[in-house]
């Protein structure tokens, strides 16, 4: 036990004033002139005695008054417990007193029928009623006291601290700046609530506190400062950024910082044996947030409860300012059917709207696009029934997309108390005029995969140039002016072409390699429609293909593609598509028996994971090879020939070696950004213009393949250009919010049990309840109440007892 005002103990010499009125206001005999004086005497003698028992007990009633006061003034506290009677404890204690008044009442009752006289019976009665209570009392202290000081020593998680509420803190506080503390009840967001709070806590830290300030989205651990005005202004500058840390993260870096500064502080004890070193500080953590779930991670939650365990000495307080039932509708998804289109093509986009707490069931969501002067311009609207918990999905269509880079977004007509996720931004490349180049020994081989893609440019889809040339037309061309390059069923390429080949590769081209002829190893006299395995067998072809040729394979039993398990982005693509399955179901008769290198990818097998390779990728340099193990011209080998699947296919694959539609141009705040850079043009400096009319500059490596921008937090779409002038750049992209930060749903009790560990921490709503808190953390559990309350008690009984124990007895 600690008492915070111990000198007060010295009042509990002031109990012994009852002493000294009973001694010098006890009442004095008077001299009485009676003829029966025996009987006088014996009255007398019976009266004195119950009068020195009724005496006693207002005694050490009124003793036990005074004694309660003083000790009660000095504010005592305990450490940490359950010191609230258990049902058990309460059933005991109304036992022992109902047993105690039957006794009473029976043992009277008896008494009664004997006749006795009343001056005797009543002198029995004052004996019954001390000895009764003494032994009540005695069966509380040994059936329920003893009982309840050993539960409560046992759940005692501390020993007791010591008592000074005055002593220096080294505190951190910790804000939640993420997008949800943007939500906004009345007139401010719970990111200045918070602030405000911290500030008035902030002034009533004691003389020689030291203070730390940090965010969710800072990553180091805070220095500690005695500059107190210097932290005030860190509180007060504290902006709502996006793409943080998770708060598991940032507690445990502030909590090892704790033990790093007292690790410093007792290392400077230096005179002081090191088992005796101790502390100056408190060691507290301020955690300003809303408690929502989307700023915590659950599978860190385990390696944060391990530390708050480890390290008892750091207190934590949550001062949570989130709304216990948050109204808000936002936009949590912008999805395009495609982020590259061809120039006049037409774009699908999916906007995603989620709603929680009491709105307007019905919700209007407008569409903009940036014009040639970048302003934006509205292109539609429409209106939409929410329900909350429920995603609602509106779809937009742009039918002729134009211009190099197309940028808009959506926002949501009218307001709510979080705003930030009221609008939602993406941006849109036309695509240039792919070229692709079809190499086969003649036309007729190359004709069912051109026409596929032919097709797909005629239909607006994507738009290719294609051109044929056969083998021999390939040595005497320039790759260079070339995005894909597809061989079909080439007969036999000699080492230069495969010497060109690679070099085309390596600078950031796509080669297409298809086997759907037979092989010429055991043929007599091999024909121009075999494929010899030799040529591309040899170090030359093995350099730039994925795999080594074994043998050509034709199946009485048809096999298909197991394309469901890959993780790859061309089967991604396909799959979004809505072709995957069809695909995967296609009957394939024949194919080549490959051996993967160990540097290539397999990405779909022959019937299952044990099966030979179907499609193979590699990466070369800059670029991509893709090898597939079975025909695009022949009907005999698989039934994908002459399909509407090889149409998709052939668009997609083409895409996906050209490398111009899998690069993104839309993202989630904290995602690192990537952009292409032109292979031919060497650009060494951009500006970045965002969202919030910011620019910053940034260097580009000599030899980069793309240019990479991180730490972006702002949502919004972004403009890249070059900062020389001297190579013509333009490019941009979009960040959008997670749709985690939208789900407003708070975490429960149980859930930050789980995640802080049971007792470690206080949750406080409002200053009155932190200042409590941290009285109880640092001094222990407060009596004082218990002691008033017990004050009380006694007082009321020393007043029953007065009035009801002295009161004239009838004669």
């Amino acid at each position: 036990m600690s008492l915070l005002h111990p000198a007060l103990l010295l009042g509990l010499g002031f109990s012994a004033i009852p002493i000294l009125l009973h001694l010098l206001l006890r009442s004095k005999p008077k001299r009485l002139i009676f003829p029966a004086l025996r009987l006088i005497q014996q009255s007398r003698r019976q009266n004195v005695r119950r009068m020195q028992l009724r005496h006693l007990w207002l005694l050490l009633l009124r003793m036990l008054v005074f004694a309660l006061l003083a000790f009660g003034l000095t504010r005592p506290s305990l450490p940490a417990a359950n010191y609230s009677l258990l049902w058990y404890e309460w059933l005991g204690i109304l036992g022992i007193i109902a047993a105690g008044l039957g006794s009473y009442f029976g043992v009277m009752k008896w008494w009664q029928r004997l006749n006795w006289p009343r001056n005797q019976l009543l002198t029995r009665r004052t004996m019954l009623r001390g000895g009764l209570g003494a032994a009540v009392a005695t069966l509380l202290l040994l059936g329920v006291g003893w009982p309840y000081v050993r539960r409560v020593n046992a759940e005692m998680k501390d020993p007791a601290p010591r008592a000074a509420d005055n002593l220096p803190v080294a505190a951190v506080f910790l804000f939640d700046n993420s997008p949800s503390m943007n939500y906004r009840q009345g007139n401010q967001s719970r990111l200045q609530s918070a602030q405000q709070i911290a500030r008035d806590h902030l002034s009533r830290l004691s003389a020689g506190s030291k203070v730390a300030v940090t965010s969710s989205h800072e990553t180091t651990a805070p220095p500690f400062s005695l500059d107190l005005q210097a932290a005030r202004s860190r509180i007060d500058g504290f902006e709502i950024r996006a793409g943080g840390l998770s708060l598991n993260d940032r507690l445990r870096t502030v909590i090892l910082a704790h033990e790093e500064d007292r690790r410093r502080v007792t290392a400077e004890q230096t005179s002081i044996p090191e088992e005796k070193r101790q502390d100056r500080y408190l060691r507290e953590i301020y955690l300003f947030c809303d408690l929502t779930r989307s700023a915590w991670r659950d599978e860190s939650s385990s390696v944060l409860r391990d530390e708050l365990a480890r390290l008892k000495f750091v207190s934590v307080y949550l001062i949570d300012v989130g709304e216990s039932n948050p109204t808000n509708v936002g936009i949590s998804s912008v999805k395009l059917s495609s982020e590259s289109v061809p120039n006049g093509g037409t774009l699908k986009l999916d906007v995603g709207l989620t709603a929680v707490g009491h709105f307007k069931p019905e919700q209007t969501v407008e569409f903009f696009l940036s014009g040639r002067d970048g302003k934006l311009v509205k292109r539609g609207q429409q209106t939409v029934a929410v329900d909350s918990g429920v995603e609602r999905q509106l779809t937009f269509e742009i039918p002729q997309v134009e211009g190099p880079l197309l940028q808009g977004e959506f926002r949501i007509v009218g307001s709510d108390p979080l705003a930030i996720d009221d609008v939602g931004y993406f941006t849109v490349r036309t695509l240039p005029q792919l070229k692709v180049l079809v190499v086969a020994e003649n036309a007729s081989v190359a004709f069912y995969w051109q026409s596929a893609i032919d097709y797909v440019s005629s239909a607006k889809i994507t738009d290719f140039q294609t051109k044929f040339l056969t083998s021999s037309q390939l040595r005497d061309t320039d790759l260079k002016t070339f995005d894909v390059v597809f061989l079909i069923n080439l007969n036999a390429p000699d080492e230069t072409t495969w010497t060109r080949l690679r070099d085309y590769v390596e600078a950031g081209g796509g080669l297409g390699v298809f086997l759907g002829a037979a092989s010429s190893a055991l043929s007599a006299k091999p024909g121009r429609d075999q494929i010899d395995p030799v040529a591309y067998n040899k170090k030359a072809a093995q350099s730039l293909l994925p795999g080594e040729l074994k043998a050509s394979v034709v199946n009485t039993k048809p096999q298909s593609m197991d394309l469901r398990n890959s993780q790859h982005l061309l089967l991604k693509r396909l799959e979004g598509s809505g072709v995957l399955a069809d695909l995967g179901a296609v009957e394939v008769r024949g194919f080549w028996k490959v051996e993967p290198f160990e540097s290539a990818v397999t990405v779909a097998k022959f019937d299952g994971t044990q099966g030979n390779p179907a499609l193979l990728e590699r990466r070369v340099g800059r670029g991509r090879v893709m090898l597939m193990t079975t025909s695009v011209n022949n009907d005999k080998w698989n039934d994908l020939v002459g399909t509407g699947l090889s149409f998709v296919f052939a668009d997609q694959l083409a895409q996906y070696l050209s490398q111009q539609s899998t690069l993104r141009t839309n993202y989630l705040v904290g995602d690192e950004v990537t952009l292409p850079l032109d292979r031919e043009q060497k650009l060494r400096k951009v500006v970045l213009r965002m969202p919030d009319f910011k620019q910053r500059t940034q260097e580009i490596p000599a030899e980069a393949k793309n240019l990479r921008l991180k730490d972006l937090t702002t949502i919004g779409s972004y403009q890249v250009d070059s900062a020389l002038g001297e190579v013509t750049y333009h490019s941009g992209f979009s960040l959008n919010l997670p749709a985690s930060e939208s789900d407003l749903r708070r975490l429960e009790p149980r859930e930050l049990d789980s995640l802080l560990g049971e007792g470690r921490y206080t949750v406080n709503r409002d200053p009155r309840s932190l200042e409590r808190n941290i009285l109880t953390n640092r001094l222990g559990q407060e009596m004082y109440s218990f002691v008033v309350g017990l004050l009380v008690i006694v007082f009321a009984l020393e007043q029953f007892t007065a009035a009801w124990f002295y009161r004239t007895d009838e004669a």
